[in-house]
């Protein structure tokens, strides 16, 4: 049994980091360590109430209540850096978290981050490299792998961090991960689902493909009298360019338990607000459909799938995936691209939606087919269960 330290240096953001950070701190609590999460208060964030930690200590590092953080993890045995401070915090606030990188015990950084531009939103990113004995990252040929083979420092004394050769050995590639034994708890008998509700989870950026679920809802889902929801979507400047290009129920202000959906069929998608995790994966559980429809560079997915990709499997709907992201995406045990495999998803693109929107009116009349379609994607993407996942990560650290 260890006493592992979290560090979420850029704090509570609610999105992928803070629910990678509450996949692991479990994991590791399921296998007896002491898990202790040291977030920094400093800045807040909009989506800081989606998920729940069990052992969080949430302080101002640019204050005195950063003691507590620093003897705890100076007392660790292991140290885990899941996210930096942000440019938008405190040079006293990054001033403290570097102390945390000078501290002798064994440190891991694990970098979440898909392209340069948020790397670039990052303090201490060089430091966390240097200071660290050992790196994973979604895609050892991302973004973050490249920066790290190729970035000259703001001096312009380093040429790489490292040599190309020691850069492949020494980023690890990792995934994101569930417990799918936890979210049992949500699954709905097919029977208990309703089969004619589609619903799509995310936040409000454009590589998430809100766009294309809008478009293929009002375009061909309405056609068949379904109903949309669209939930995650958030204020951001992003949102005007939303509500500019394309038409929708606005109910973004509205929480949708207080919403009547019975007379949405048919009729534009509802878009809704920030949800609270556990709230969220009750009301997808039943649902006949879920959508994940991100987008990113090939080189920046390796075998990686976003939380929402999991969780939507996890509680039991049929899931509806981007065709171009299940070409590129590796899968982590079978090594082929997912869309060569028995997975149970319905692969959407701007080229096929009349194909798929066939798909979906058989499966909405065949009970027994959506069944196996739901069968065959739990087995599949249990793959991606945190006891593969992050049991592989954890012996690379234990050999370390």
């Amino acid at each position: 049994m260890s006493n592992i330290a979290i560090v979420l240096g850029r704090g509570i953001e609610g999105c992928g980091v803070t629910k990678y950070t509450v996949e692991l701190e479990s994991w590791l609590l399921g296998k007896g360590h002491n898990v202790t999460v040291y977030s920094p208060k400093d800045k807040k964030w909009s989506r800081n109430n989606v998920h729940e930690l069990q052992n969080l200590i949430h302080v101002r590092f640019d204050k005195d209540e950063f003691d507590q953080v620093y003897d705890g993890c100076k007392n660790s045995d292991l140290m885990i850096i899941i996210s930096l401070p942000s440019i938008s915090h405190s040079k006293k606030c990054e001033a403290n978290f570097l102390k945390l990188l000078d501290l002798s015990l064994p440190k891991v950084s694990i970098q979440l981050d898909h392209y340069m531009a948020s790397l670039k939103r990052n303090l201490c990113l060089y430091e966390s490299v240097k200071n660290v004995d050992l790196v994973f990252a979604l895609s050892t040929t991302g973004a973050f792998s490249e920066y790290v083979k190729t970035n000259v420092d703001t001096e312009g004394s380093l040429n790489v961090f490292w040599g190309d050769e020691e850069v492949k050995t020494t980023i690890h590639e990792t995934q994101a991960a569930v417990d799918f034994d936890f979210y049992q708890k949500y699954i709905k008998p097919i029977s208990e689902q309703d089969e004619r509700h589609h619903k799509w989870i995310g936040r409000t950026a454009r590589w998430k493909g809100y766009g294309l679920m809008i478009d293929f809802h009002n375009e061909h889902l309405k056609t068949i009298n379904h109903m949309t929801t669209i939930e995650g979507i958030d204020r951001s400047p992003v949102y005007m360019e939303v509500k500019d290009k394309y038409s929708f129920k606005e109910e973004i202000k509205t929480k949708i338990e207080d919403c009547v959906l019975s007379n949405r069929y048919g009729e534009l998608a509802s878009l809704f607000g920030i949800y609270n995790n556990s709230e969220l994966l009750e009301r997808m559980s039943s649902c006949g459909y879920g959508y994940q429809l991100s987008i990113l560079e090939p080189q920046m997915i390796g075998s990686h799938l976003e939380f929402t990709h999991l969780e939507m499997i996890a509680v039991g709907v049929i899931p509806v995936f981007r065709k171009e992201y299940g070409d590129a995406c590796i899968h982590r045990y079978y090594k082929k691209p997912l869309t060569e495999i028995e997975s149970g998803t319905i692969w959407l693109s701007e080229n096929n939606k009349d194909e798929c929107l066939g798909l979906i009116k058989d499966l909405s009349q065949d009970t027994k087919m959506r069944e196996q379609y739901r069968e065959m994607a739990q087995k599949c993407y249990s793959w991606y269960d945190s006891k593969y996942v992050f049991e592989d990560m954890y012996t690379i650290i234990n050999e370390y």
